[in-house]
């Protein structure tokens, strides 16, 4: 299998220390994050950094220039990589959107807050409480059932539909390809 990974850093293997991604808050500490076509996975590889610069306009009393962060615009790499065909549970439909059954199995282990009303759900865009605890129990529900990750079929991403991998480890992944984002036409 052919899977592709956005990063905004460079690296030579996969490991959990050196993963960089751009991916949604909520989700993104269920697993490591793939797209079945490149395009889908250059917004993974783009975001920005806090970096730390002598102030050219801010000063302390002695003269001194203050250290100050700057959010500094990334522009990362795409990763095409072979899996050798792991066992994934996979959300698929015909009638609704398949992000919404994983969403709404994920559901199960999270807890929400909001002063509008009871029994939330991920689509109340409500505060979650439980972001890692939610996403860890999950994980390894999935992970219990034999699954090595997860495949949303058919997802509906911000530039284009495709298929959206989750895997829960990177020891099974080679790179085959580092490509950098400002190389291709998007």
């Amino acid at each position: 299998m052919i899977a592709y990974f956005g990063a905004m850093e460079k690296f030579e293997n996969f490991n959990k220390e050196t993963l960089i991604q751009n991916a949604q808050d909520d989700i993104k500490t269920i697993g490591f994050w793939f797209t079945s076509d490149i395009k889908t996975a250059i917004p993974y590889a783009i975001g920005t950094e806090t970096v730390y610069e002598k102030s050219e306009t801010e000063f302390w009393e002695d003269g001194e220039p203050k250290v100050v962060p700057i959010e500094r615009p990334v522009i990362g790499f795409i990763y095409k990589v072979y899996i050798d065909e792991p066992n994934l549970k996979i959300y698929q439909s015909n009638s609704v959107d398949a992000y919404e059954l994983f969403m709404t199995d994920r559901d199960k282990y999270c807890d929400y807050f909001s002063t509008k009303k009871r029994n939330l759900t991920w689509k109340d865009e409500a505060i979650l409480l439980n972001k890692d605890e939610a996403n860890a129990k999950f994980r390894n529900n999935l992970i219990n059932h034999g699954y090595e990750g997860f495949l949303i079929r058919n997802c509906k991403l911000q530039n284009g539909v495709t298929d959206l991998y989750c895997f829960f480890s990177v020891d099974a992944l080679h790179i085959s390809d580092v490509i950098p984002v400002e190389t291709l036409d998007y």
